[in-house]
């Protein structure tokens, strides 16, 4: 009779930050519904809860729960990214939602499950994990991207992410089946072994087919193009403090995993028709992302087009498909966590309000009546632009060193050509903060300490890792030496 596979405190060790994070979600719940006068305490909960959490997360790195769970310093450096984004979001939104008394338990609750499931997700050691913890991050954050919901724009935003999102996660669904009706297993370390036996199976039309859908999911889920359509309305409807963080750690995360699935599944080197496929969709992301953002005029559909773009840098890095590559691109991706988040608090900060919407002109001047949230939200416009001495040029610099060591020399130059189309909206607002008149009067929130130390942080993080990136770069490396290509 063969034996059941025991599980070890070691087991439950390996994902105790994701645990913390769900268990807190629940207190804030029965607090909101039994304690509803410590409603202002519940940001600081949750950060308690949050630091609890990064602590727990020095574990032994290794294979947990018969290889369903995989830790490495790869996924470690993802956890940092999740909890650190998911901080940002509560510290600078509290005083957002508490302007429309929407600050409610739930909302850190739903807020923290999504980054348990972004933990989760990249942990997974098989897709039945890699899916569970892609749903847990999905489904609160469809709750989260109508969380006005007495707004129509909130509502199809909810409508809309919970469709695609839907969609999406059908298609990854059917990819698995695929590769599992293939190869007979969905754990990735088992299908390595099937690779490594029989190279041959690489060309597979069966195999190549699951691997489309899986990477046409996971496309949604980063918003490439043509998988883009969502992202530009659900931001415009998504509560700002929601969005900053559904705009960087789960795209993170999904990278992560994206990379991981395509180094088991094609080892060694992406290949025909694997690489040219990828390269295309990273030029036509980052030249379709920054084109469309010079039309904008409303700031959250900017930072959505934006959001594209970056992706299409970060795709670079997939198609180039190399340990440098890959450091470069997480270091991209931590850089563009700290500086898009700080983006989106600062557009909240400086708007008329969470149920308004949030035009370019209403920026106008508000650079020098409100220097603090003006400042940050310029310094981070200089760094998704790219421009030294932010995070910002040192994660562009990486990823495209890496394609032109690689020969891949015109990938790199659409990547710079992309970013030099970026400057014209991005100094545009910059513009607008500094040497443009108010038009009308803007009813901008109240500082508060929460959101000052939010913007010091982002502040610090633009500059301090620009500037010194070299410890970055270190942890980069190490996660990034996790993947294996052999």
């Amino acid at each position: 009779m063969p034996a059941f596979y025991t599980v070890t405190g070691a087991d439950f060790a390996a994902i105790l930050p994701e645990t913390i994070l769900a268990l807190l979600g629940l207190l804030l719940i029965l607090l909101d519904a039994f304690a509803r006068p410590l409603r202002s305490t519940f940001p600081y909960v949750a950060l308690v809860g949050v630091a609890i959490a990064n602590v727990m997360g020095h574990y032994t790195t290794g294979a947990y729960f018969a290889g369903a769970i995989e830790v490495s310093d790869l996924t470690k450096f993802v956890e940092f990214l999740t909890l650190a984004g998911v901080s940002l979001a509560i510290l600078g939104g509290e005083t957002l939602l508490a302007r429309d008394n929407k600050n409610q338990g739930e909302f850190y609750a739903f807020l923290l499950w999504a980054a348990a499931g972004v933990i989760l997700m990249v942990k997974g050691g098989d897709f039945l994990v890699i899916f569970l913890g892609l749903e847990i991050m999905s489904i609160s954050l469809y709750v989260l991207a109508a969380w006005y919901r007495e707004l129509p724009a909130s509502v199809e935003a909810g409508m809309k992410y919970f469709l695609v999102g839907a969609f999406a996660s059908a298609i990854l669904l059917f990819g698995v089946a695929t590769l599992y009706g293939r190869l007979g297993t969905t754990s990735l370390s088992k299908i390595a072994g099937h690779v490594q036996a029989n190279p041959a199976i690489g060309f597979d039309p069966l195999l190549a087919f699951g691997l489309v859908m899986i990477v046409a999911a996971l496309g949604f889920k980063i918003a490439l193009v043509p998988f883009h359509g969502w992202a530009p309305d659900v931001y415009q409807g998504m509560t700002t403090p929601a969005v900053a963080f559904l705009s960087t750690a789960p795209k993170a995360g999904a990278v992560v995993v994206l990379i991981h699935i395509l180094a088991v599944t094609l080892p060694g080197a992406l290949g025909v028709p694997w690489q040219p496929l990828l390269a295309i969709l990273a030029g036509i992301t980052i030249l379709f992302g920054n084109v469309v953002a010079l039309a904008q005029r409303d700031l959250k559909r900017m930072l959505a087009y934006s959001g594209i773009a970056q992706m299409g840098y970060v795709a670079i890095g997939i198609s180039t498909f190399t340990q440098e590559a890959f450091e470069g691109v997480l270091v991209f991706l931590a850089g563009y966590l700290v500086t898009n988040i700080a983006a989106f608090l600062a557009i909240g900060a400086l708007s008329n309000g969470e149920k308004e919407s949030h035009p370019l002109s209403d920026l106008a001047g508000l650079g020098r009546s409100q220097p603090m949230a003006g400042g940050i939200l310029a310094l981070s416009m200089l760094s998704l632009a790219g421009m030294p001495p932010t995070i910002g040029f040192i994660g562009k610099f990486l990823v495209f060193r890496a394609a032109v060591d690689s020969g891949f020399v015109m990938l790199a130059l659409v990547g710079v050509a992309g970013s030099i189309i970026s400057v014209g909206f991005y100094l545009r607002v910059v513009y607008m903060l500094f040497m443009k008149d108010a038009t009308r009067e803007v009813n901008v929130a109240p500082d508060d300490i929460p959101s000052g130390a939010a913007y010091l942080l982002a502040a610090a993080g633009m500059l301090a890792l620009g500037l010194f990136p070299s410890a970055l770069i270190d942890f980069a490396r190490s996660a990034a030496s996790s993947i294996s290509l052999l």
